[in-house]
């Protein structure tokens, strides 16, 4: 904040003079711009329409909304809760097979184990991720009847793969 409070001089003609006149900077932007309220509320009900978008390609920018979803995707908190997901896909190809529980394709998923680690560890760090990879892990995870449940180790790979690279560009 600067403040100068110098005294205005007049010259006989009533003109000030720049040098002297008395500048007040002490403006505060109250919040940085981003999406409003309405366009993140819209963006966690459509959430799941808005992440496919996302990850055919939509700039992000082109609306509020894909703004909204791409900044919640890329918050440490969902970065982290997608990453839990993933950890916990292998933790359950790992354990006993049970009866009641969405396991996904244990083969697949065995198969493609490091790849699937070190997607949550770069989830987990501070690196910055582009919100196009982690739709795309997020839609693998919520997916039902995507690669990581009915997929083969390729076709899950070939995912894993696709969401890497869509996280760095």
């Amino acid at each position: 904040m600067t403040t100068s409070m110098e005294p205005i001089a007049i010259d006989n003609v009533g003109n000030t003079h720049a040098e002297s006149f008395p500048i007040r900077d002490d403006r505060v932007a109250p919040r940085t711009l981003g999406p409003g309220r309405v366009a993140r509320l819209v963006a966690r009900l459509r959430a799941g329409s808005l992440d496919r978008k996302l990850i055919a390609g939509a700039d992000p920018a082109s609306s509020p909304q894909l703004a909204a979803r791409a900044a919640r995707l890329t918050a440490p908190r969902t970065r982290a809760l997608i990453a839990e997901g993933l950890d916990g896909l292998l933790q359950a190809a790992h354990g006993p097979k049970q009866r009641w529980s969405a396991v996904g394709r244990r083969d697949a998923l065995l198969a493609n184990a490091e790849e699937i680690s070190d997607l949550a560890a770069l989830l987990h760090g501070d690196v910055p991720l582009r919100a196009r990879g982690i739709a795309m892990l997020s839609e693998l995870l919520s997916d039902g009847a995507g690669p990581a449940y009915h997929g083969g180790r390729e076709e899950l790979a070939r995912h894993l793969g696709e969401a890497r690279v869509a996280m760095r560009r």
